[in-house]
């Protein structure tokens, strides 16, 4: 009688916990990761938390944060965007290609940026005018974008040594702080505002949750999934600018290549939800510094950097069930 009794509430109490752990992977499953890493840097290396290790990290977080943060709009819009790369290079291929025709360095620059929001602009077009799978879109400008970016290189090794481009990629605010990581923490805050405050992230969520609602509700589909798309452009050339500025060199080859990988990857670990309707802008953060971080440990192991690839693919599966789970 006492069995009968009680086999409803244990496997009821069991139901609940699996319930919590669902829900603690859910939510804090990137933050957990994100510490463990951080233990196992600190017994890794006696110096991972000297203010020089400190500021490498983040200037390696800094372009994969900056498309991270544009993919995360574009995945909750229900989206995907796997041209990043090749956008990055584009704009960096105009940029250099200007500026060493005789065009002043800020315009060039402007060019680039120019350059990459077109780039967002064909997107967002064939995406929801044509009605044009994303990752069918994407691909083919991943693939026709990288080709014409070396053609627009004619110097395959482009060197930036001595030019304002060396000077920006250096420079110091107060003499002390990178430019990058200023502008890292200005896209950071400019975006949670957009995510929390602004109807444009309202929008662009209602899209991804349910766009025929969103259609009937008044939501113009065609401007928000173009803006979309072209602010994921703008974020790119940013990231690509700075880091050839940072480099003082320019590789339309090898610039932003893979990182189309590491930004989904950071979305992903960040609980961004795939399926669209919700960006999670500070846990793409976490996700973006956990990604460099499984970087800096393979580094410090001395190991492989192929094993890096392996150990993302792994957080990126964990993450993945852990929102199925929720």
């Amino acid at each position: 009688m006492d069995r009968n009794v009680n086999t409803p509430i244990n496997t009821s109490t069991g139901w609940l916990k699996s319930i919590a752990w669902a829900e603690i992977l859910g939510n804090y499953g990137a933050q957990l990761v994100f510490l463990t890493l951080i233990a196992a840097c600190a017994l890794s290396t006696p110096k991972f938390f000297s203010l020089g290790t400190l500021e490498i990290t983040l200037l390696d977080v800094f372009p994969v944060m900056l498309v991270a943060l544009g993919m995360t709009l574009v995945i909750s819009s229900g989206g995907i965007d796997i041209s990043v790369g090749a956008i990055m290079a584009i704009s960096g291929a105009v940029t250099v290609a200007l500026y060493t025709s005789g065009v002043g360095w800020v315009l060039s620059m402007g060019c680039g940026i120019g350059a990459a929001a077109l780039c967002g602009l064909f997107n967002g077009v064939l995406i929801s005018i044509f009605r044009i799978q994303p990752i069918i879109v994407t691909l083919v400008v991943m693939i026709a974008g990288r080709g014409l970016a070396r053609r627009i290189q004619v110097d395959p090794t482009t060197s930036l040594k001595s030019t304002p481009f060396d000077t920006l990629g250096l420079y110091r605010i107060a003499g002390k702080v990178p430019v990058q990581i200023v502008i890292m923490l200005a896209v950071i805050a400019v975006m949670l505002f957009v995510v929390k405050k602004t109807v444009f992230a309202k929008n662009t969520e209602a899209i991804g949750d349910n766009p025929r609602a969103a259609r009937l509700v008044g939501v113009n589909t065609l401007t928000t999934t173009v803006g979309v798309y072209v602010v994921c452009g703008v974020l790119c050339a940013i990231a690509g600018i700075m880091t050839i500025a940072r480099i003082a060199q320019l590789n339309a080859v090898t610039l932003g290549g893979f990182i189309e990988l590491d930004a989904i990857a950071a979305v992903a670990i960040g609980g961004t939800p795939f399926s669209g309707g919700r960006a999670r802008i500070l846990g793409t953060i976490t996700g973006a510094i956990i990604v460099i971080l499984v970087g800096v440990i393979v580094g410090l192991n001395k190991m492989p950097d192929d094993y890096a690839k392996v150990f993302k693919a792994l957080i990126i599966v964990i993450a993945m069930w852990a929102q199925r789970r929720k």
